[in-house]
């Protein structure tokens, strides 16, 4: 009996002692978790210190119009983005998407300001964007350059470990010059191309890195994914572009 009941107590023991060790190794972990969302966070129209640039690289997800192709087309982009923090709140943003047939190139500033007393953001934005297509494929000798700008409004909110941002952007087109065959077809008014809302989720991946997730609408008369396919009927589509990003 005294030899069962020493079992016992050796086993309790033993069953503490791990559970403890289990226990100190969570909490352990927890206190080195040095991961922040604000260093994490890429799109968070936050104030920064000057000086520190980050970059994110994602995959984009177009859905064609059925008007412009003969079915829906969801097609991959290549997507890159880095940031450049200025004094002041001020930031210098540059993106690029391609799909080597299509590219599209955007630069610009943008301030940020933090409001007081909360984790909400709000940002405001002005970027050029430049546009070049190229296909010389499938009965094509086609070349699209084309200049637009695109001012937007952010609006950001920080969490715990996650944070959320929703952007409005709207996309004013300056000019486009399409070359077939050597004529040249230019369109020198300019006009508003449309406008999109956005709306992307950051959230911790691993150690100091996060993930992005992001949802865009596009209603526009034309996009640079679908170049070829230009529409001439002046109609706005809405597009949508799913995005899926590492924040490095």
């Amino acid at each position: 009996m005294h030899t069962s009941s020493s079992h016992k107590h050796r086993r309790t023991i033993l069953i503490f002692s791990l559970v403890f060790a289990s226990l100190s190794g969570f909490s352990q972990h927890k206190e080195t978790d040095t991961f922040n969302i604000f260093k994490a966070s890429f799109l968070l129209p936050q104030p920064l210190p000057g000086g520190h640039y980050s970059q994110t690289i994602s995959v984009l997800y177009v859905v064609t119009p059925k008007d412009w192709t003969l079915d829906n087309i969801t097609a991959p982009m290549f997507y890159y983005q880095g940031k450049y923090t200025l004094p002041d709140g001020f930031n210098l943003q540059a993106s690029l998407a391609t799909l080597f047939i299509s590219n599209r190139i955007l630069l610009g500033p943008f301030w940020n300001y933090k409001l007081p007393g909360t984790n909400n953001f709000l940002g405001l934005g002005w970027q050029a964007a430049w546009n070049y297509g190229r296909l010389q494929q499938f009965g094509f000798a086609t070349t699209l350059t084309g200049w637009e700008q695109q001012p937007s409004i952010s609006f950001g909110h920080a969490f715990n470990k996650t944070a959320v941002t929703i952007q409005a952007n709207l996309h004013w087109t300056n000019r486009l010059y399409l070359s077939e065959g050597g004529h040249i077809l230019p369109v020198t008014n300019g006009f508003i191309n449309g406008y999109s809302f956005s709306a992307n989720f950051d959230q911790k991946l691993y150690k100091n890195r996060a993930l992005t997730l992001g949802l865009k609408m596009d209603y526009v008369q034309y996009h640079i994914i679908a170049w070829p396919a230009f529409p001439v009927n002046g109609k706005r589509y809405w597009m949508p572009e799913f995005q899926v990003g590492l924040i490095l």
